[in-house]
């Protein structure tokens, strides 16, 4: 019992010194798709910069034609575009740090919307 003790206290006080570091918290980096039906947009979430935070865009490599896609941030909505073409398109990477919680929305042609994980 006192062996579970010493390791619970111990086990505490290390993630006490980390978070005493001021480290930032991580968030999922990674790539999701949006699951639209007739569109192939993809959300992307990467760690960038000095020091580093998330970022986020959305992407599509193809097979979206009239899909659109945007990202929510809050209540504000950035790299809204209509998709015209069956080619590759990115939206710009936008800040997703401290503050921000961030999702890919996409809808097709037949109004049919859905998103990807809030980062």
């Amino acid at each position: 019992m006192r062996t579970i003790r010493k390791a619970a206290t111990v086990a505490g006080l290390t993630g006490a010194a980390v978070l005493a570091l001021g480290m930032p918290a991580q968030a999922a980096q990674g790539t999701w798709s949006v699951p639209v039906s007739g569109c192939k947009i993809k959300q992307q979430v990467q760690l960038q910069g000095s020091p580093a935070h998330d970022y986020m865009r959305w992407y599509t490599t193809g097979g979206s034609q009239y899909c659109e896609a945007w990202i929510v941030d809050g209540s504000t909505v950035r790299g809204r575009h209509f998709i015209t073409t069956t080619g590759s398109y990115y939206s710009s990477w936008y800040y997703d740090g401290p503050g921000h919680r961030m999702q890919v929305c996409a809808n097709n042609d037949s109004g049919q919307m859905d998103c990807g994980p809030i980062n």
